[in-house]
């Protein structure tokens, strides 16, 4: 039986037990690997996609079988293009009513919702954007939440404020709705990867919370460049220290590298980690390997200076992008900073459906 490349959207799924046999047979030899029960793919092409990728195969495969099934919470945000932590990747979440069978299995969570509404996504159906980001906000960690609620708001190009309306609204008298405010208030569409979002959650943990984010200086060699910090801490006695995450993506993400060899890349890094060195200030540099060790990223940030009790109050919520300071849509006696404003702002801009006011 012929597989289909790696540039194909499904694994591959035996329609005979004698395929699947056969099949099982190549997966025992090491030529190939069925990372969910009867879908096959190649172990050399499986073994150069990314977690997320892989979730995606997987997710389509098993939505073209069962055209039925809604996927939600992380398997939606995965389609939806969210980053979910890889440690939220190991099982696919399904939509069940009240009325469906819930119990879960090794492979599939189940998750009872009164309504299940949908939208399709690369052929796959998957809750709506919004439900999907509150459905993760309840159960992840501030962390692994902070990634999708960054992205979230990036994608969107709306404000923290708009969102902790909509998990107000939206995901009252759900189990863990408050877990999810507090991760909503967190949120900053300023980080640029889920990577940043996790460490930053990290940071708050420790009572650690960066100033600003993604701050711009002027490259003190090309004075008509600029370049841009992750996290910028300011401490009691005036001193400014640097923050910056090493992540893999920007190695390997095409997205990211512009398709440029990796060895100009780690040139182009070292260029601007001597240049943000001119600047003056300390520069901890830590990876997503630091950010998994508990107490490491305190502990380097701690080196510098950077403590609880050695950090200036302000933080980079003072500096985040804000409501709009007119209201174009309401009456003039519903002041913009009204919840209702800004729902009706979220109908506006198709982030929500339906009437909620």
């Amino acid at each position: 039986m012929m597989l289909k490349t790696s540039g194909d959207a499904m694994l591959v799924r035996p329609t005979t037990r004698a395929e699947k046999a056969a099949l099982r047979r190549r997966v025992q030899a090491g030529e190939l690997v069925e990372p969910f029960p009867c879908m096959f793919e190649r172990a050399d092409a499986w073994e150069q996609l990314l977690p997320d990728q892989r979730m995606r195969r997987i997710l389509s495969t098993l939505g073209a079988s069962r055209p039925d099934i809604v996927f939600c919470s992380y398997s939606a945000a995965v389609m939806h293009r969210l980053p979910v932590s890889y440690r939220s990747l190991s099982r696919v979440h399904v939509a069940a009513g009240t009325k469906e069978a819930s119990h879960n299995s090794h492979h599939i969570v189940r998750h009872r919702m009164a309504r299940v509404p949908s939208v399709e996504v690369d052929g796959v159906r998957v809750t709506p954007l919004v439900d999907t980001v509150i459905d993760c906000l309840i159960t992840a960690s501030l962390g692994d939440g902070l990634a999708i609620a960054d992205a979230f708001l990036r994608q969107l190009d709306i404000e923290r404020e708009l969102l902790v309306d909509l998990v107000a609204v939206l995901g009252a008298a759900r189990r863990g709705v408050a877990r999810a405010l507090y991760t909503a208030s967190w949120a900053d569409g300023r980080s640029e990867s889920g990577g940043e979002s996790i460490a930053r959650g990290v940071m708050i943990e420790e009572g650690i919370v960066p100033a600003d984010l993604q701050v711009s200086f002027t490259d003190p060699v090309d004075r008509e460049s600029t370049m841009r910090g992750d996290y910028l801490f300011r401490l009691l006695d005036g001193t400014q220290v640097l923050g910056e995450l090493d992540g893999k993506e920007k190695y390997v993400n095409k997205n990211m590298t512009g398709g440029k060899p990796l060895s100009s890349i780690l040139l182009e890094e070292r260029k601007r980690e001597s240049h943000l060195t001119m600047l003056g200030m300390p520069v901890v540099r830590f990876t997503m390997e630091d950010v998994w060790k508990k107490g490491r990223v305190k502990q380097l940030l701690a080196a510098a200076g950077v403590r609880p009790d050695t950090i200036a109050a302000d933080t980079y919520l003072a500096t985040a992008k804000k409501p709009p300071t007119e209201n174009p849509y309401a009456a003039p006696a519903v002041a913009p900073e009204d919840i209702e404003f800004r729902l009706r702002r979220a109908l506006r801009k198709g982030i929500i459906a339906g009437p909620l006011l």
